[in-house]
Formats: C-alpha cells, structure tokens, sequence
C-alpha cells in the first residue's frame, strides 16, 4: 500500500503512533546501553556474566513468557472459548512456584546450557541429541513470538502486515544480537514493569469502557463464562508442561545461571510465577472484551482490537508499545537460547573443545548464528500457523529433558539409559503431538504434548537404569568437574589478559 504525503504525516502526528514509536526508542536505547560489554567474552554474552540481580532477574524471567502466548495467544483463546483460557497462564505460575524446589539443585551446575548439564552427566551423544531437540524446540517460539509482534502493530496503524512484521523482526534480532543477555534482560526489566502496571490499569479501564462486566458477560455466549471450560485435562496438562518448561527449558535455566546468586535465583523465580498466576485473567478478559461487542477481526487480532477500541489514544499506545516489547521478551530470549545452544553444544564440541576457541570468536559465532536462527524463524512465521499451537509445539519438543534432570535426582540411574528414553520421548512428541495432533479426552481438553511425552522418557529410563544397563555416576562429581573447568577457562582469559597487557 503507498502512502500520500498527507497520510505520511497524519501517521506520524497520531498519538498513539508518536506514542509507540517513543517507546521503542526508549527500550532500544536501555538494550544497548546495557549491553555495551556484552562482546568482552562469552560467559558475558551468553549469562550477563552471572551478575543478574534479583529485580532484573525477576523481570527478565517473568517477560520472558509474557509475549505472544500470554498476551495474544491468551486474548484470542478467550475470544473463542472464554474466560478459561486465563488457566494458560494460571498454572504458568503455578508451576514455577513449584519448581523453585529444584532451582537451588540447578543453579549449583556451573553450566551454559541444559544439553552441557545432560551431556556431563549421559554422555557427549546425550548432549547432541538434547542439543538438536533444544534448537528445533527454541527457533519454533521464537516463530510464534513473531507472529504476535506484526499483529499488535498492524491493527493500531495503517503499517502493512508485511511491513510491521520485517521492521519489528530487524529490530528484536538487532537487540539480542548486539548485547546477548545483558541486552535481553535489561530491555525486559524495562517493559516488564510497564506491562504490569499498564495491565493492572487498562483492563479495568477497557471494562468499564466496554459498559461494565454485566454487558460483558451478557455480550459473549453462557459457556465463555465457565472457569473450566476448557476442561480438566486440560488445565492439568497445562500445569504439567510448564513443570517441564521451568525445569529444562534453555530460555529459563539460562537465565538461572546469569544469576547473581542462588538465592536471586530461587526467589527470582517464585516472584516471576506469583506475578504470572493472575496476569491470565487480564489477558483474557481482553479477548472477552472483543466477543462481547461483536469485533470483527481475527481472533489473533482480540487483544490489540480491546486497546485501540476501549482506551485513549496515548495510552493504548502505551500499552500496545509495552505489549509489543513484551512479544519481543519472548522472541529474544528464545532465540539467544537457541544459539546459545547450537554454539555452545554442537559448534564448539565439533570443533575440538572450548579451550580451542577464543572469547571472542565464540561471540561472534553466537552472533551469527543469531541472525540466521532470526530469519529463519521469521519464515516459519510467515506460514499463518497459530500462535498457542506453535509455541506448544515447540515446548514439547524440549520438555523430554525434563525426565533427564530429574533422572539426576535418582541415584540408582545409569548414564546410558538417557539417550534410548530421550529417542523414545521424541517418538511421543511426533505420534501424539503431530500424527494425533493432542486429542481430546474425556470431554475435559487435550494433554499436551510435554506430559506423555516427558512420562515415556521416565519410564524407559527407570526401567534400563534399574536394569543395570550402563554405570551409575554421581551428581556431587559432576558439579565438582563443571565449576573446575569453568575455574580453568576463566584463569586462562585472565592469563590471556595480563599477557597482553604486559605487551602493551
């Protein structure tokens, strides 16, 4: 679509687009500032140097699944099928407050990745297998984050589809590519605190606009009105799979390991999900919005259809630039953690080991490889697939892993019985996930794909392990040998540093 002079400069005198574009300016300004030091070393790029505080922690760990899925994905499930959808988030929360039972445990590791921490413990094999799922499973939600940033920006303007969803591409890859995490924390830190507030305000706010709950709740069809009626099942599995996700997910535990401490860690994440247990409510409560005055658009359109609809202009504005941003949290990371992953456990093992490779080489790498898992998510994006189902899909693929760190738990499993279960695992992914496309049971919703899944790869390695298939290792050692190495790496850089400075 061409744009007239005059439409040109009504677009750049709009409240609501002035207001937006303020704001992206605002959070690139605070990636790059932040991020300044990223490419000094890897540990830097990769883990903010393991010198994340507890309220950037708490923010970077919260926004990280606070974008397309919680925000639009939450809005059009209730466009749909009604207030139920909240528990998409609900047991979200739930789950990380459970799982800060195991953060302690995980944050000891001095790892960069979840496939490093499995391969220490079930092998090299074990690692490129979890690698492979990690990259498959990461690159898949950061496609579904795309889609949900060019939604939010096309319905509030007269921006083409198209073009919104190249610019707010550029512009996410841009950030995680020139600072690594420090960039991608301090940028979440920096919406993640407008969202909540934003939130907290403007769904009220758009309530009331829209007449209050009664012309709500009397606008939108009885069943929409049912805590659960997306089913049992459902919400169980839901709570199941993020256990999964908190637990062995790269774009979580990578965010564990950028701690400042255990302690930051282990209440980081219990504020992050108690934050989470009732932000589904707002987001759903916008797509009931939408189906309660008849909009019509596309269901993925619900949320930023409430805003533009139901709020002034400046403050829409506001929010849909902190939504946006927040879509973009969850594109970042993903994407950071896929290619911290392929670095970090297939690139530099194929290359003969870390001490071969320079801090500085293996920044770049990750850089690359950033850029090139961006564009290629982006494309997949572009293919129209939903945005629940995708991110779904991709947390499937990894939540196999899970049976891993727990196996760890036990001492009487073996190293050799991980990588059978984590085939076996992946076969469950394709059958239930794919070929069965997670049927309904009972009338009370599916059971996503993560539970049978992470519950056969449990089963096969309890079975082999009790077995006697393969030797016994032991944890204490494991975590001994990864701070040790990590010790060494690091007194060679500095090695490395004082050489070159005596040089100079």
């Amino acid at each position: 679509m061409a744009y007239t002079t005059m439409a040109v400069i009504d677009t750049m005198t709009d409240p609501l687009i002035v207001t937006m574009a303020l704001y992206f300016i605002a959070t690139i300004a605070v990636a790059l500032w932040f991020g300044r030091h990223a490419g000094e070393d890897y540990i830097s790029f990769t883990l903010a140097g393991r010198d994340l505080g507890l309220f950037v922690y708490m923010m970077t760990y919260f926004a990280t699944f606070v974008g397309g899925g919680l925000i639009m994905g939450v809005a059009q499930e209730a466009f749909i099928d009604g207030i139920s959808a909240q528990w998409y988030a609900m047991t979200q929360g739930l789950a990380w407050i459970t799982i800060t039972i195991l953060i302690g445990f995980l944050y000891s590791f001095k790892v960069v990745s979840v496939p490093e921490l499995l391969g220490r413990v079930f092998g090299r094999y074990t690692q490129f297998f979890a690698a492979i799922f990690t990259v498959i499973g990461q690159v898949a939600l950061t496609a579904g984050q795309t889609i949900g940033m060019a939604s939010i920006i096309a319905v509030a303007t007269d921006i083409p589809l198209d073009v919104a969803f190249w610019v707010s591409v550029a512009v996410f890859i841009a950030i995680t590519a020139y600072g690594g995490m420090a960039s991608v924390a301090w940028a979440d830190a920096f919406h993640g605190v407008l969202i909540i507030v934003g939130m907290v305000i403007a769904i009220p706010m758009a309530v009331s606009n829209a007449g209050g709950l009664g012309t709500i709740s009397g606008g939108v069809p009885d069943p929409h009105l049912s805590w659960f009626g997306v089913g049992l099942i459902q919400i169980g599995s839901w709570y199941l799979m993020y256990i999964t996700v908190a637990g062995a997910n790269q774009q979580m535990l990578q965010r564990t390991w950028s701690a400042k401490s255990r302690r930051v860690a282990i209440l980081g994440t219990f504020l992050a999900g108690s934050v989470i247990v009732g932000f589904g409510i707002l987001t759903a409560t916008a797509g009931m919005i939408a189906n309660a005055h008849g909009a019509n658009i596309d269901s993925s359109m619900a949320f930023a259809w409430t805003l533009t609809e139901m709020l002034p202009p400046v403050f829409a504005g506001l929010l849909l630039a902190a939504s946006v941003a927040a879509v973009m949290s969850g594109a970042d990371s993903f994407l950071l953690a896929g290619a911290t992953t392929f670095v970090n456990d297939l690139y530099i093992p194929l290359r003969g080991g870390r001490k071969r490779l320079s801090d500085k080489h293996l920044v770049l790498m990750t850089r690359l490889t950033i850029i090139g898992f961006g564009v290629f998510a982006a494309l997949i994006a572009q293919t129209g697939i939903e945005i629940v189902a995708i991110n779904t899909l991709g947390m499937g693929v990894m939540s196999i892993l899970f049976a891993g760190i727990l196996a760890m738990l036990w001492e009487k499993t073996t190293r050799q019985s991980a990588l059978p279960a984590f085939v076996v695992g992946g076969t469950v992914v394709f059958i239930w996930g794919v070929v069965l496309g997670e049927p309904e049971l009972l009338g009370q919703g599916s059971l996503e794909t993560a539970v049978p899944a992470t519950a056969a790869t449990l089963i096969v390695i309890a079975v082999l392990s009790y077995a006697g298939y393969g030797e016994r290792f032991d944890v204490d050692e494991v975590r001994e040998a990864a701070a040790a190495q990590m010790q060494e790496i690091r007194d060679e850089r500095t090695e490395q540093i004082t050489a070159t400075d005596d040089d100079d």
